[in-house]
């Protein structure tokens, strides 16, 4: 588990049974505003965590949130790791679903698309030629989709939404 998954883990256990406590007392006033404050930097940490558009191989477009958009890139000798789209929202406004549709195409080297949520351990989703679809929840915790490469020649695309 990352420093930053901890930390985030750590203050969303606090969280529920303090801002019961303050409801009770103002009327839900202060709570509410805590929360927006909390909210505001969970949504914070999950952005940071990307990799920034400058330094990204291919063109992403992004949608609504850090969530969804779309990636396409052309890798030539590509090796590293990019995190394309991510959060920590507690509350998404799209609902807790996404739908995640991934294509690998590799001519030479090795590539995968992987997805990784909360403490879990990263999932590949493709780590040879093919197309994935599929869905993932996200409540919370960080939830990121990214590509990996070790001297990768070939095409990815990804569509979150």
């Amino acid at each position: 588990m990352g420093k930053a998954d901890i930390v985030m883990n750590g203050l969303a256990g606090g969280t529920d049974q303090a801002l019961d406590s303050l409801s009770e007392i103002d009327d839900g006033q202060l709570k509410d505003t805590v929360l927006e404050a909390y909210r505001a930097l969970v949504d914070e940490a999950g952005a940071a965590a990307l990799t920034p558009e400058g330094k990204l191989k291919g063109d992403l477009t992004k949608g609504s949130d850090d969530y969804t958009g779309s990636y396409e890139a052309a890798y030539s000798d590509f090796t590293g790791t990019e995190l394309l789209f991510s959060g920590t929202t507690l509350e998404r406004e799209g609902g807790g679903t996404l739908s995640i549709a991934c294509s690998l195409s590799l001519e030479d080297g090795e590539a995968m698309i992987f997805l990784r949520s909360g403490a879990e351990d990263p999932v590949i989703l493709l780590s040879e030629s093919g197309d994935y679809t599929g869905t993932v929840e996200v409540d919370g915790t960080s939830t990121y989709i990214g590509v990996w490469g070790s001297h990768a020649d070939g095409t990815v695309t990804i569509e979150m939404q």
